[in-house]
């Protein structure tokens, strides 16, 4: 018998927990997120190397393609940048009202249509015609509707995360554990008790994972509404006013990539709210894999 054995079972009882082999896992989860981060930072460099490499050695002119030094330079500027930080503010905030609009809807009526099977077979053709449709195409008729500004945005956004927080809230909703749900129906719960004490947080994890999802895609359809809407400020009117003046091409890529910043942020933020929320919804996927 090995002495960590023996050791375990000399322990008196109520002793705490012998936590010398938690401190092993620890080091190495660290070290694997170092690693990650390293390879992450990696990936990036070789990415605006290239950039570089192909800006002096392709024949374009820096008009065209700016090199990557001048790209990451003007990069840091437009932090201190009054106008493209203005710019920013009114996209993020068009996007995030229309991702919380889009949760106020999908979230209820995903779980009616979940605890329902009769409601979800009668409204499946409807949402399957709808579903596929993409934001893009709803600007003209949200156009004629709301004509240009923040309220054809705001719908616009809310309409393209709606369908992914509701299908994600549906089968989240549908796929909790029959059995739980029986057993607590033995214990006397009713029916709203075991949607809210059983259903709702069963499902919460893979709302929230929807949630995310339809995060991204509200930053994506907020800049494309201001790309092409005609008139509607933020970064994507701003990206187009850089693209059209002569002197301001390295504005254009440095823009592109700060939204794509913008974008980690926001998936950064979102991943450490869903590690501090579900927290065990996380560790029992890991020890399913």
């Amino acid at each position: 018998m090995s002495s960590a054995s023996t050791a375990e079972q000399a322990a008196p009882p109520g002793s705490p927990p012998d936590l010398r082999g938690s401190a092993p896992r620890r080091e190495r989860s660290a070290r694997r997120r170092g690693g990650a981060l390293w390879l992450g930072a990696l990936g990036f460099v070789l990415f605006f190397a290239a950039i570089e490499v192909l800006s002096r050695t392709s024949g374009l002119s820096e008009q065209t393609l700016p090199r990557a030094t001048t790209i990451l330079s003007r990069m840091v500027t437009l932090f201190a940048d009054g106008d493209f930080l203005s710019a920013v503010g009114i996209t993020v905030v068009g996007a995030l009202l229309g991702l919380a609009i889009a949760i106020a809807l999908a979230v209820p009526c995903g779980v009616l249509l979940g605890s329902s099977k009769w409601a979800l077979t009668v409204t499946s053709p409807l949402i399957e015609l709808l579903r596929p449709i993409p934001a893009v195409a709803v600007i003209p008729p949200a156009l004629l509707l709301f004509g240009t500004g923040m309220t054809m945005k705001l719908f616009l956004v809310a309409y393209a995360a709606f369908w992914i927080v509701l299908y994600n809230t549906i089968y989240a909703v549908r796929d909790v554990d029959p059995v739980t749900k029986d057993s607590a129906r033995s214990y006397g719960f009713s029916r709203n008790q075991v949607l809210f004490k059983v259903s709702l947080p069963s499902a919460a994890p893979a709302i929230y994972t929807g949630v995310r999802i339809a995060c991204t895609a509200a930053l994506l359809v907020a800049i494309g509404v201001e790309l092409i809407g005609g008139g509607v400020a933020g970064v994507g009117e701003w990206l187009v006013e850089a693209q059209e003046a002569v002197t301001r091409k390295a504005d254009v890529y440095a823009g592109a990539f700060f939204t794509g910043l913008i974008g980690l942020a926001f998936n950064l933020l979102l991943n450490i709210g869903e590690r501090r929320a579900f927290s065990w919804s996380i560790a029992g996927r890991k020890e399913a894999s």
